[in-house]
């Protein structure tokens, strides 16, 4: 049952990035016969500029929400937690309606479900937006769309859209690709990518697609990221006290 269960969130966090794309991001605000969507040129600059802000970021808090759905059921994987640069993570998630917990600094990680530690591997990819930085810099996207502003929590961002190939590691910290990759292939994905309008800090990431999977058959996955509480001093990263009373245990 617990084997089954991180099998699946591997696929469904590496699965999102390396699919086919037939999806429209929020289609209830970005509906094209609602709202048209404009080429902008300097779209691509103004993401890649946005990635670049990110490089000062030592600390910062981490919202994201995936789910995969199929003809047979709905998966949803939900995380909110604190990342300090090189590897330090503080994380809740939600699986399936249960509740779990990541503490990780450096090579000692480990992983709660219900009321027991367990070592696990250490999450690497903590810094997702390089990997953004890397798909749009090998591959281009051919035309970046603009999408009216939005609001996201309290920052007022512009939005920008663009089919690109995925590798696999935008999201790559919550699973590995290299299984995926294997049985569909690097296929585009539709990214929207929002932008603060005040401090042109890259806010939120989100990703769409569709992959036929074996023994999952057609599957749509949406996979989206928010960046917030950058460099903050208050944030605390305490081993929890219930995995040092366990590791102290004789």
């Amino acid at each position: 049952m617990k084997m089954g269960k991180w099998r699946w969130v591997g696929v469904l966090s590496a699965s999102v990035l390396l699919t086919g794309c037939n999806l429209v991001s929020d289609p209830s605000l970005y509906n094209q016969t609602s709202v048209q969507r404009t080429v902008n040129s300097s779209g691509l600059s103004a993401v890649s500029s946005a990635i670049g802000t990110m490089n000062n970021v030592n600390t910062y808090d981490l919202k994201a929400t995936m789910q995969a759905h199929t003809s047979r059921y709905v998966q949803t994987v939900q995380f909110y937690g604190s990342i300090k640069l090189p590897g330090t993570v503080t994380m809740n998630e939600t699986i399936g309606g249960a509740s779990y917990a990541i503490y990780q600094d450096g090579s000692f990680a480990y992983q709660r479900d219900g009321t027991k530690w367990t070592p696990t591997q250490p999450i690497t990819n903590l810094t997702p937006w390089q990997s953004l930085a890397h798909v749009i810099s090998t591959s281009p996207p051919k035309v970046v769309y603009q999408l009216p502003q939005q609001t996201v929590v309290t920052w007022l961002c512009n939005v920008y859209q663009f089919k690109a190939p995925s590798n696999g590691s935008v999201f790559g910290g919550l699973g590995t690709s290299s299984s995926v990759t294997k049985q569909t292939g690097s296929h585009e994905a539709l990214y929207t990518v929002w932008v603060d309008t005040t401090d042109g800090k890259l806010r939120q990431v989100e990703v769409q697609s569709t992959v036929g999977i074996p023994g999952l058959g057609t599957t749509a996955f949406d996979a989206k990221e928010l960046y917030f509480g950058f460099n903050n001093p208050r944030t605390k990263f305490k081993i929890p006290i219930d995995l040092l009373s366990q590791i102290e245990r004789p």
